[in-house]
């Protein structure tokens, strides 16, 4: 008598194996794009930080990110994706994910108040 596994046996493990996977493949990808999103987050809530510390020492925002020590900051979601910032010399600025990938945006901030309800 020989000793082994039969090709049913061994195709149901590969099935289980395949079954197992197809759970386990989109759940990384979630926790992935969840790490991106709130590494975007933080780099808009730094950059909003600069733009406080900015307008603390010139009384006005600036409307460029080199004055601020932020640019090429782009965004973790990839696709070399960075801010749009706009500033004025009023009391307004506003810094939003360019990000348009099919996860959504990753939110902005707006006169220092997060908004993250539109993103997904």
């Amino acid at each position: 008598m020989k000793k082994g596994f039969t090709l049913i046996e061994l195709m149901i493990v590969v099935v289980i194996i395949g079954i197992l996977a197809a759970i386990a493949i989109p759940k990384f990808s979630d926790v992935s794009e969840s790490a991106r999103r709130n590494a975007c987050r933080a780099n808009m809530r730094t950059i909003a930080g600069q733009e406080v510390i900015y307008y603390a020492d010139h009384d006005e925002y600036t409307t460029v990110m080199d004055s601020i020590g932020m640019d090429g900051v782009e965004c973790p979601g990839g696709g070399g994706t960075a801010y749009t910032f706009t500033g004025s010399t009023s009391l307004v600025f506003n810094i939003q994910c360019a990000n348009s990938t099919s996860a959504g945006s990753h939110g902005h901030i707006s006169d220092g108040i997060t908004s993250w309800r539109d993103s997904h």
